[in-house]
């Protein structure tokens, strides 16, 4: 054999390399897109942590508030026990009151929806990959006898083509 020329040992060996390479690469772009759709979940899980935690804020505040309008209530009725000042701050006192209610009760409906471990589309998604890696990794047909004809080899990019025609189906 002459330098240069590869025998059956080194065409195995770079179809080796070539499907090892497809795979990483398979592998790298993979990734990529299950990091973007995480990244895209876990802004929607911010915003609603967002809305809650202001919402919970504006209720203590409010709800405070309602404590300090009731001392000042209490003390008023105690100084004066009739009068019109009395019935302003009880007024006052319960508007604070129902905006406190009605603040923590949007605040607690808003971190309800926040689920720190639920990203059901990567999920979704995870599974639909191990699913495609499985039946890439299961033994391929036999080579053919030398009587029949050739098939050409099929390239490993088919596996990172769909994984990206599926990621990009689901971004637009």
């Amino acid at each position: 054999m002459r330098e240069g020329e590869g025998g059956p040992d080194d065409a195995q060996q770079k179809t080796w390399s070539r499907r090892l390479h497809g795979f990483l690469e398979a592998g790298r772009a993979l990734l990529s897109t299950r990091a973007a759709i995480f990244r895209e979940e876990l802004g929607a899980k911010a915003e609603f942590l967002g809305r809650g935690t202001i919402g919970l804020v504006l209720a203590a505040s409010f709800a405070g508030l309602a404590l300090l309008l009731l001392t000042a209530w209490i003390a008023v009725l105690l100084s004066s026990l009739l009068g019109s000042p009395v019935w302003g701050i009880l007024a006052a006192f319960i508007l604070y009151a129902v905006v406190a209610a009605t603040a923590g009760m949007l605040g607690v409906k808003a971190l309800s929806r926040v689920k720190p471990f639920e990203f059901p589309v990567t999920s979704e998604e995870i599974r639909k990959d191990w699913s495609a890696l499985k039946s890439s990794a299961k033994p391929q047909r036999p080579a053919p006898d030398p009587g029949q004809r050739e098939t050409k080899l099929v390239p490993s990019q088919s596996l990172h083509d769909d994984l990206e025609a599926r990621f990009r189906a689901g971004s637009e």
